[in-house]
């Protein structure tokens, strides 16, 4: 598995998902398709966890809360 891997794939692995995930439920799918210990990066940032990338997510509207959850914002997706 590679050192660090990029945002989008995991956006993208958001937005696969039929419902909202909780952020618990959002690390545990993180956990399950990339290891406890993968770091991200973005086009801004370097050597991410999945805490501070779900963090950036959000606060960049990458994605949004919907009800108890939070689901991919499709609209706020760059397209690199």
């Amino acid at each position: 598995m590679s050192d660090s891997i990029h945002a989008h794939e995991l956006l993208n692995l958001i937005g696969e998902q039929s419902e909202p995930l909780t952020l618990e439920q959002l690390q545990q799918l993180t956990v399950a398709n990339f290891g406890e210990a993968v770091k991200f990066h973005t086009c801004r940032l370097e050597d991410q966890n999945i805490d501070q990338i779900l963090k950036f997510f959000i606060k960049m509207e990458k994605v949004a809360s919907q009800g108890d959850g939070y689901v991919l914002n499709r609209g706020n997706m760059c397209s690199h």
